[in-house]
């Protein structure tokens, strides 16, 4: 039965990755697309093609920056832990794109985890130490304060000396190299969020993977797993969930194309260095979002959208502590089912 466990585990796995490209593909195409930079059709194959090379670079060369930084039992209960965090993280990306709020899988999947592990020491099926306070601050807290912070500073700041630069300009001139630069800030952004996504996924499937007895390690992941894994993300990129990209191109803070190509570019170079050097795994649409305003703050006349924020803000807070619970009692509700699998 645990193996049969696992296997759907993996299966859960792979959906996940797919509903994740599909929620995280506006974060990169929302402003060429509205700047016409990109069609829509051009900007998701574009999107599916470099979270796969992305996600390929992770297995075959950045395999060291794939962490286990909270222990998960290698039996039934860190089985139906893991299910327990993949069907709430699923359904919190869900519905946050139905909500049309860039949410972050990082936060979703970390809470539910730990909300998982502690429900199941809780009822007595796990001892032994719990590093939850590390795991929360290194994968949830510091990824929510440090990557949207960082990119509204640097696009903030980057805007008025750009401005005046360009100051001389056409506006036909000005506008053709920005939907270069968000062009190619989209395609940094995809390969960012390949490599982020790809840790992730390929961490929970290397521990279903050893409950079924593979041997897998970091140096020894299977090539055929990791283009899976890209393969799945790159097909939830042409998905687009399209919801998300209206939000950020139109509701949270008035743009022009200069300013789009600076929070691209921003948002682009964090997640493209940030994935090859940085061991904090940085969200995607949080990064993003936080480019987006702080590109569009820098402007005389007011142009926030503070309603949109605040709720924003408010999604990005309640992630991790709401998708701990739900993954919690999702497992107190399946623990009289265990005992007798162990």
């Amino acid at each position: 039965m645990t193996e049969l466990l696992a296997l759907l585990g993996i299966l859960l796995t792979l959906v996940f990755t797919v509903v994740n490209g599909f929620h995280d593909a506006s974060n990169a195409v929302a402003l060429p697309v509205r700047f016409n930079a990109l069609t829509p059709r051009v900007a998701l194959w574009l999107g599916a093609v470099f979270n796969l090379v992305g996600a390929l670079l992770v297995g075959l060369v950045l395999n060291r920056m794939i962490t286990f930084e909270i222990p998960v039992p290698l039996d039934v209960v860190g089985v139906v832990a893991l299910l327990c965090s993949l069907v709430t993280a699923i359904g919190w990306d869900l519905a946050t794109w139905w909500w049309r709020m860039p949410s972050s899988s990082t936060a979703a999947i970390g809470g539910a985890v730990v909300g998982a592990l502690l429900g199941a020491r809780a009822v007595g099926l796990l001892h032994g130490p719990l590093p939850v306070g590390p795991y929360l601050s290194w994968n949830v807290l510091v990824p929510l304060v440090v990557s949207p912070v960082v990119a509204f500073a640097a696009a903030y700041l980057l805007v008025p000396p750009l401005v005046h630069l360009v100051r001389h300009e056409t506006p036909g001139r000005v506008n053709f190299r920005s939907g270069v630069v968000q062009a190619t800030g989209a395609a940094a952004i995809h390969f960012g969020h390949g490599i982020q996504h790809a840790r992730r996924t390929l961490w929970i499937l290397m521990v279903l993977m050893l409950v079924l007895g593979s041997g897998f390690s970091r140096g020894s992941i299977p090539v055929w797993l990791v283009l899976l894994v890209g393969l799945c993300l790159g097909f939830g990129t042409l998905l687009g969930g399209w919801r998300i990209a209206y939000t950020l191109s139109s509701r949270v803070v008035t743009l022009d194309p200069l300013r789009g190509a600076i929070a691209q570019t921003v948002s682009g170079a964090l997640l493209f260095v940030g994935g090859f050097l940085s061991p904090i795994p940085l969200s995607t649409s949080q990064t993003s979002t936080g480019a987006i305003l702080g590109a569009g703050s820098a402007q005389k006349f007011r142009t926030v959208y503070h309603q949109t924020v605040v709720r924003l803000l408010l999604t990005w807070i309640v992630t991790a502590p709401v998708c701990g619970l739900v993954s919690g009692m999702l497992f107190l509700a399946l623990s009289p089912l265990l005992p007798a699998l162990l």
